[in-house]
């Protein structure tokens, strides 16, 4: 991933304090963290040994990665096809800048 990129400079202005006060509110996200919250007790239950729950952190771990790098790699697709559409209407309409 492009450490300049479009992404990363948006992201580098965002305040962390800003999404977290937004989270805490989203039924969505406290919705999910719940069925989270269920998720892990029930895998505690299983009483899994410690390799076993090294295999499942793993591979917990690698789905959450993957999810994380398709939303990075959409949202940055969106965010250049945006700024190609915008650059392309400039080329017929004449934005203020």
């Amino acid at each position: 991933m492009d450490k300049n990129g479009l992404l990363e400079i948006i992201a580098a202005h965002r305040a962390d304090d800003d999404l977290d006060e937004v989270l805490k509110t989203d039924k969505d996200y406290q919705d999910a963290l719940e069925e989270q919250k269920e998720a892990f007790a029930m895998l505690e239950e299983l009483d899994l040994t410690a390799e076993q729950k090294r295999v499942v952190d793993l591979a917990i771990t690698a789905n959450n990665h993957t999810g994380a790098v398709y939303g990075a790699v959409a949202y940055r697709y969106g965010m250049e096809d945006g700024i190609r559409l915008r650059t392309e209407m400039e080329k017929i309409i004449h934005f203020p800048q």
